[in-house]
């Protein structure tokens, strides 16, 4: 480990450009192609489509890009089937989620859902169709990689829980970098009341709250509160029903409005600092973060604008 003290200017500036590649910021932090906190388009753009699926299908996802503040919104769509994840709709997603880690003028997003359920998890009668193992496999696999998909997002994802989100949905919800839930959304990984453990899900469950309360929602198939939801970890914010749409978008416009570049580099330095067990090696990692962030004319502008503020 090569900590930052002992590196030239030169060579930091070369690791700072290289742990940032995945921002696509390009040959130099100070002409990095990722706008700035105030390059953003003066008059109000909001578009919203429905997101093409196979043919004869409904709408299993609408998307929402709002180009005046940087936030997107990915609804799911099929509330009849309480929003179930099936293929089509995680292929659904994975492709939207393709689309929009290569935009950098998206700086948010935000996941919602219509009707009474954020999603049931897994459609039922789909996996009942498919018993094979190696269809099942495939299934779990490619729900799996949609997760990891959120993790890896360069833009930070905010969860809008209107419903009850159960196994998978509940995983999605973990997924999520954030989360805000109405009152009266309800949470559990209920797969066990149907003789399956949900092992996919208690992966994203175990990494955002206590191992305890994980197994006894994973052991049980109790479904959850909000309120014991944001006691445990799981929410970050319970509001009443009639709130949950302004406070979602309050919550991501104020996100939207700081630094692209440090948002990105913040989300992706908490998740890597994360997988070192050595504190010294996380901080290492952490220094040359911060370091390479300090170079970026973001971070120059906003500590010039406050030293000069302050000294006048």
């Amino acid at each position: 480990m090569i900590s930052v003290g002992s590196m030239g200017s030169a060579t930091l500036f070369i690791r700072c450009a290289r742990s940032v590649a995945h921002l696509k910021s390009v040959h130099c932090l100070a002409t990095s192609s990722i706008p700035s906190t105030s390059i953003l388009p003066s008059p109000l753009l909001c578009f919203a489509k429905a997101v093409s699926t196979k043919a004869g299908s409904t709408n299993l996802l609408l998307r929402n890009d709002d180009e005046s503040t940087g936030v997107t919104t990915l609804t799911l769509n099929n509330p009849k089937k309480y929003n179930v994840l099936s293929w089509e709709m995680l292929d659904t997603l994975q492709n939207q989620l393709d689309d929009i880690s290569t935009n950098s003028s998206i700086r948010v997003l935000v996941v919602g859902a219509t009707g009474k359920a954020f999603s049931s998890g897994h459609d039922l009668n789909e996996i009942h169709s498919h018993q094979n193992i190696e269809e099942t496999t495939e299934l779990f696999k490619k729900c799996s990689q949609f997760m990891i998909s959120l993790n890896k997002l360069p833009q930070p994802v905010i969860a809008k829980v209107q419903g009850l989100a159960t196994a998978a949905g509940c995983q999605l919800v973990a997924s999520c970098d954030l989360a805000i839930g109405s009152s009266e959304s309800r949470f559990g990984v209920s797969g066990i009341n149907l003789g399956m453990f949900c092992s996919t899900p208690a992966v994203a469950l175990s990494r955002v709250i206590q191992r305890k309360q994980a197994m006894h929602m994973l052991l049980t198939g109790e479904l959850i509160t909000a309120e014991k939801a944001q006691a445990y970890g799981l929410l970050n914010t319970v509001v009443p029903p009639n709130l949950l749409e302004s406070e979602a978008v309050k919550l991501a416009e104020q996100i939207a409005s700081k630094s692209n570049f440090g948002i990105r580099l913040g989300k992706n330095m908490f998740y890597e600092q994360l997988k070192y067990e050595n504190l010294d090696d996380a901080y290492d990692f952490a220094t040359e973060r911060i370091a390479c962030n300090l170079q970026h004319p973001d971070a120059k502008h906003g500590i010039d604008d406050f030293v000069n503020k302050k000294n006048k």
